[in-house]
């Protein structure tokens, strides 16, 4: 029998994870991640951004790379300030190979202590009929 050549072994190994990954996801092994969770910067009298990225796992942290979903309604963002307003550029959540990647923006006012604004990834029922649970970004301006 032939030896395999390394690019062999390499895509062979890619689809045998990849194999792994859609079975577990079946089996109800797939989330939704979010990062950051929670984040404090201080308060600003500026226009601001922030990234939150969110990736499909299973349980140990394993990106689910051959999950691709446009999601309308995926995604919401909610603000408490006396002056700011926190927007999206979309509620549709583009994944691709597991992972996105959205950008919350803070109009030009003032965000004092304790002002917020959530980014929420909201529940979704898709792949297999499984239910993803919804997940949150929190910013709190700190002093």
């Amino acid at each position: 029998m032939p030896r395999m050549s390394s690019e062999e072994s390499h895509a062979l190994g890619a689809a045998n994870r990849k194999d792994r990954m859609l079975q577990e996801a079946l089996k109800g092994d797939i989330l939704f991640v979010v990062s950051p969770v929670a984040v404090t910067p201080v308060p600003i009298n500026a226009a601001w951004t922030r990234d939150v990225f969110i990736s499909v796992e299973n349980a140990a942290g394993e990106v689910h790379e051959w999950f691709s979903e446009e999601i309308a309604s995926g995604i919401s963002i909610a603000d408490v300030s006396s002056a700011g307003t926190a927007s999206i550029v979309s509620t549709t959540l583009s994944i691709v190979n597991g992972q996105a990647k959205v950008v919350v923006s803070g109009s030009d006012n003032d965000w004092v202590n304790a002002d917020t604004d959530t980014l929420t990834v909201e529940e979704y029922t898709g792949f297999a009929s499984e239910t993803l649970a919804e997940k949150t970004s929190v910013e709190t301006f700190t002093t």
